[in-house]
C-alpha cells in the first residue's frame, strides 16, 4: 500500500484525520517552497511577524508562534547569525532586546509574503466564496474547543 494511501482515513466522517491530513499537505507544499530559500515555516512566519512588528520582544515573537521563550532564542540566534534578523537593547531598558528585519532578511519578506499569499489562493480556490465564512467560524469554533 502507498504511504499517502496510509494516511488517508477510512472513516468520512472522523474530522480531526481529515483535518490532520489538510495540515500535513499545506505544510508540505509549503515546506518545499521555503526550503529552496533556506527556511522553515516557523523561521518564516517570524519573519513576517518581526517585518509587521518592527521593535517588538522575543517574548511577542514567541507568543505569536505558540512556542517557548527557549525555543524562539534559539531560532533567533540562526536568524541573525544568518544576517536576516538583528537584535538592538534599548538606551531606556537594558534588560530586553528590540527585533528588527535586517537587509538581508528583507529580501527574504517579499519571497515569503509571495509563498503564503500563494497557499492563500489555493485554499480560496479550493472553497467556494459563499461558503468561506461558514468554513472560518468552524475553523474558529475547532480551535478555540482545541484550547480549553
Amino acid at each position: 500500500m502507498e504511504s499517502d494511501e496510509m494516511m488517508k482515513t477510512n472513516d468520512p466522517q472522523n474530522l480531526s484525520d481529515r483535518l490532520h491530513e489538510t495540515v500535513v499537505a499545506e505544510a508540505s507544499l509549503i515546506h518545499e517552497q521555503l526550503k529552496a530559500l533556506h527556511l522553515n515555516v516557523q523561521q518564516a512566519r517570524l519573519l513576517q511577524f518581526v517585518a509587521a512588528h518592527p521593535g517588538c520582544l522575543q517574548k511577542e515573537a514567541a507568543h505569536y508562534l505558540g512556542r517557548q521563550d527557549a525555543t524562539v532564542t534559539n531560532m533567533l540566534k540562526s536568524l541573525v547569525q544568518a544576517g536576516y534578523l538583528r537584535r538592538e537593547v534599548p538606551a531606556e531598558n537594558e534588560r530586553v532586546k528590540q527585533l528588527y528585519i535586517a537587509p538581508a532578511g528583507q529580501k527574504l519578506i517579499d519571497q515569503i509574503t509571495t509563498i503564503f499569499s500563494d497557499l492563500e489562493d489555493k485554499v480560496r480556490a479550493a472553497v467556494p466564496a459563499d461558503e468561506r465564512k461558514a468554513l472560518a467560524r468552524n475553523l474558529d469554533r475547532i480551535k478555540a474547543a482545541l484550547e480549553e
